[in-house]
């Protein structure tokens, strides 16, 4: 039977670990004798629990949050869903001799937004060279000019991604945009196991001479299975880029530069690692596209009114301020929910400014006719007698705690 390498104290059920411990610091592959065990139990080490999954779910949406909470205009979103298994940090060190990247405290698998970068900067190479017969928008001319000491020629992936200057140089440039970490939402609850069989180790490795009767020797490895999805989030330094590049702030320009060099990364390059054997491979999902577009729309719409209600309430006292903004909300959606913020709002003022009193005025006048004026003509509604009552009190208090005009 294998064992953990940890403390006995810790005991021996790693069940609600993350799988990032449990791959890693809880893995059971040793024996008595501290020799490998070849049968693992990969079930336990690939599942996710509830937790897990509902802790991928609250990151997404702490991404989303943040992502538009910033400008509207800043920021792009992008899903994808993988179409091949997706692997990454194979390199890091691991008893199994292939690794795997997880975000940490958390313990989940991601992609890093470095790698992120690194892609889609390959991707811009590619497509600025000419070589592609694609009308993507890029090239490499070096029309943008930043002062860093002395004139600074920079192409549009200067200006995007950044410029590192050769070893020993100090004409560095730091790019306008910035690359998250991507969070993939793993189908169907639990990761998956691909093998890699080297061969002829006993060439590359024994300094034997090579042959074909060599006895390879299976390398499983831990991968994010087909059909998993994937949200890229760039954000922009839009006040840099307007400054250094005034004409990529206009129609959104960068944004469809970006979305070419991620379309061209999604049918021949891919993200992770083993690439060049078709790990990685993602394409773009339309429908979640066109959800997070209309988000965003939304998003811009609330931008603009809240835009609109702060100039409208900036020159009004604190109280009529307030109950703007709550007509402008939509707060009061029912006669009901009207009285019981009214009454609240009363309840916490020893006094009305005029400009609150009229305000309040029009919205009583528009729910029940000339209440103001006739408290008594108030129409209750049906099966409530109560209900009339509250008006004709709230008018009353009203004008109680109005300003002598």
């Amino acid at each position: 039977m294998s064992i953990v390498a940890a403390p006995k104290y810790l005991g021996g059920n790693f069940a609600d670990a993350s799988p990032g411990m449990r791959f890693g610091m809880y893995l059971p592959v040793w024996l008595p004798d501290w020799k490998k065990n070849k049968n693992l139990d990969w079930h336990q080490i690939c599942k996710l629990g509830s937790k897990d999954r509902n802790l991928i779910q609250s990151l997404q949406d702490r991404q989303q949050a943040m992502a538009l909470s910033d400008a509207a205009d800043d920021v792009l979103i992008l899903p994808a869903k993988s179409t091949a298994p997706f692997t990454t940090g194979l390199g890091n060190e691991h008893p199994l001799e292939n690794g795997f990247s997880f975000l940490w405290p958390y313990g989940l698998p991601y992609l890093p937004g470095s790698g992120v970068k690194g892609v889609l900067r390959q991707a811009v190479r590619e497509l600025s060279s000419g070589e592609w017969d694609i009308e993507s928008g890029w090239d490499t001319e070096q029309r943008y000019k930043v002062k860093n000491g002395k004139l600074q020629p920079l192409s549009m992936a200067d200006v995007l991604f950044g410029l590192e200057s050769k070893d020993g140089g100090n004409e560095h440039f730091r790019g306008v945009l910035a690359f998250w970490d991507v969070i993939p939402e793993i189908s169907g609850g639990r990761l998956s196991v691909e093998i890699m069989t080297p061969h002829q180790k006993h060439y590359y490795q024994d300094g034997q001479a090579p042959h074909d009767s060599g006895d390879p020797v299976p390398i499983p490895f831990l991968t994010v299975p087909p059909g998993s999805g994937f949200q890229f989030v760039i954000t922009c330094d839009h006040a840099r880029l307007k400054r250094i590049a005034p004409e990529l702030t206009e129609d959104d320009q960068w944004k469809a530069l970006m979305e070419k060099a991620f379309e061209h990364a999604f049918d021949w390059l891919g993200f992770g690692a083993k690439t060049a054997v078709g790990y990685g491979a993602m394409h773009l999902d339309d429908q979640t596209l066109d959800e997070e577009k209309q988000r965003l729309a939304r998003r811009r719409e609330e931008a603009r009114k809240a835009k609109e209600l702060e100039q409208l309430t900036a020159s009004l006292p604190e109280d009529a301020a307030w109950l703007e903004r709550q007509k402008a909300c939509g707060e009061w959606k029912d006669n009901g929910s009207f009285l019981t913020a009214i009454e609240i709002f009363l309840g916490e003022r020893a006094n009305l400014s005029s400009d609150a009193v009229d305000i309040l005025k029009q919205e009583l006048d528009r729910r029940w006719k000339g209440i103001v004026k006739n408290p008594d003509a108030v129409k209750g509604k049906k099966n409530k007698p109560m209900f009339k009552e509250r008006p004709k009190k709230i008018v009353q208090q009203i004008l109680a705690l109005a300003p002598e005009k």
